[in-house]
């Protein structure tokens, strides 16, 4: 909430002499006085606004019937990775941890057109809205110069042959593997912010804000695509594609068909996911800087048309949802500058952060390279075990396709934020933000072979599949990704992020 009073002249000369000043400090500001933090020795300070991370447009207060923030930026990230793949049988004879070869470094660059509104309602409560507009995104696994024999694409081998030669994931080629260049929108932002406490109307307490979002998909459902495809596949070649490499077993002779022709669309922009994210936040004001710390969770539901299966999930099919984000966030705002007279002041603000993500079904800095490929590994359909005819075969309609998402291990990500921001006027803010973050390393292809949560019935004991105890195979398993030795990670990952941002918030009377 921002000053909207105006000071009497006798109210100014009683705090420049010191007079009244612990009256000051005890709650609101009175009518016709501008409300101000003060000093311990009782001398004038600042202006009391509370800090951006906690502010709240507000509305039918006394000098300011209603109020709005619009803002608008841009955003750069750039994401990398450096992609391993476990050696099969390679262990270290000390620790006996599976030791990993190098594929590739993946690189992911994000322009991003933020536009966000913020319309109060009432006292310390409004309705936000916000639209990432995506300007481009491209992924791109470039290859190392010093791979030796078994990293790079000798890192990538599926486990078949072809008239005596192995066949493999993807190509990295030349120039690496290269994803379609995609933009448009995933999700849009709706939600609500409210102040419940605020440090302005009572300084005995400190500012806590809940704010609620619901971010719905409105964007196309992204598609894995090669933008460099080989002869024969389609660019974003459909799941159902099966690759046309003779099948008589991992060993295969005869001509090579590697045609998968069937498109399945464009590459699209949204994940297809509905997000429902709560945060809670406090502030408190201590001289020239007011810490804050807040605590988010982010859960993430899967539309029907989705590659996720979560409304229409195959037996045994343990992952078919996105992990779950929670963060933790604590930061502090300085203010080293300010005229009180013109409303201009100088921000400083350091924010730190922790992030767990949890185990689930995602996007993968693989999901283009592994969902278009052509190997038959990853392309010749799982078929859940309760739908299987007496010969083996599927029942029609009942076949589980690889897509490109993949079951990923639970991260951690370490991060900090620094901004400046320059308040200009009394209702117009410019700010530029720089951030980095760190990820631990983790598997991002680690679907189980069995489903442990899935009991057959005892009048089905085939319905196990060759699993042990009461589990029934998961379908979207992948012996060639997901079985130890086959297995890929991500380490030294990290997210580099610039921004800049104007602030409108104009007040009426």
């Amino acid at each position: 909430m921002h000053q909207r009073l105006r000071a009497s002249p006798w109210a100014i000369v009683a705090i420049l002499l010191g007079r009244g000043a612990a009256a000051q400090a005890q709650g609101a500001a009175p009518d016709g006085a501008v409300p101000v933090a003060v000093t311990g020795s009782g001398g004038l300070a600042m202006l009391s606004e509370t800090a951006t991370f906690t502010d709240v447009v507000d509305a039918f207060d006394s000098g300011s019937s209603w109020s709005f923030r619009l803002s608008a930026g841009y955003q750069y990230q750039l994401h990398t990775a450096t992609v391993e793949r476990e050696l099969r049988a390679v262990m270290d004879p000390s620790t006996g941890i599976p030791q990993f070869a190098r594929v590739g470094q993946y690189r992911e660059t994000t322009h991003t057109l933020l536009a966000n509104a913020e319309l109060a309602l009432y006292h310390d409560l409004a309705l936000t809205f916000g639209v990432p507009v995506v300007l481009s995104n491209t992924r791109e696994i470039r290859r190392f110069p010093d791979a030796n024999a078994t990293e790079g694409q000798g890192a990538l081998t599926d486990g078949w042959t072809h008239e005596g030669m192995p066949s493999n994931l993807f190509q990295l080629g030349d120039n690496g593997f290269r994803g379609p260049e995609r933009a448009g929108i995933d999700q849009v932002r709706l939600g609500l912010s409210w102040a419940i406490l605020n440090q302005q109307r009572d300084r005995t307490k400190p500012t806590w804000v809940v704010r609620f979002e619901w971010r719905p998909p409105v964007g196309p459902t992204m598609h894995a695509c090669n933008s460099n495809p080989p002869m024969g596949v389609a660019s974003c070649p459909s799941p159902e594609s099966v690759p046309s490499v003779p099948s008589s077993g991992v060993n295969s002779t005869g001509p090579t068909l590697r045609s998968a022709p069937t498109s399945g669309g464009g590459a699209g922009i949204s994940r297809g996911l509905h997000g429902l994210w709560f945060q809670t936040s406090l502030s408190r004001r201590l001289g020239y800087v007011e810490p804050y710390a807040a605590l988010d969770v982010l859960a993430e539901f899967p539309q029907r048309d989705t590659p996720f299966k979560y409304l229409d999930t195959p037996y045994g099919l343990l992952a078919n949802f996105p992990p779950i984000v929670g963060n933790l966030t604590v930061g502090a705002e300085v203010i080293p500058w300010e005229n009180r007279e013109t409303w201009q002041r100088v921000l400083l603000d350091f924010r730190v952060r922790g992030t767990y993500r949890s185990q689930g079904r995602d996007y993968s800095v693989l999901y283009d390279a592994l969902g278009s490929s052509p190997s038959r590994a990853l392309a010749v359909p799982g078929c859940p075990s309760n739908v299987r005819n007496d010969d083996g075969t599927c029942q029609a309609g009942r076949s589980v396709y690889f897509d490109g998402l993949t079951s990923t291990a639970s991260s951690i990500m370490l991060g900090t934020n620094i901004t400046l921001a320059f308040q200009a006027a009394r209702f117009l803010r410019f700010s530029v933000v720089g951030g980095l973050t760190w990820v631990t390393p983790h598997n991002i292809t680690a679907t189980d072979a069995c489903n442990p949560s899935t009991n057959p019935p005892p009048e089905h004991p085939e319905w196990r599949g060759g699993c042990v105890s009461n589990s029934a195979p998961d379908p979207l398993h992948r012996p060639a990704i997901d079985a130890p030795g086959n297995r890929f990670r991500t380490s030294d990952e990290f997210y580099w992020d610039l921004s800049a941002m104007l602030t409108l918030t104009p007040r009426f009377d």
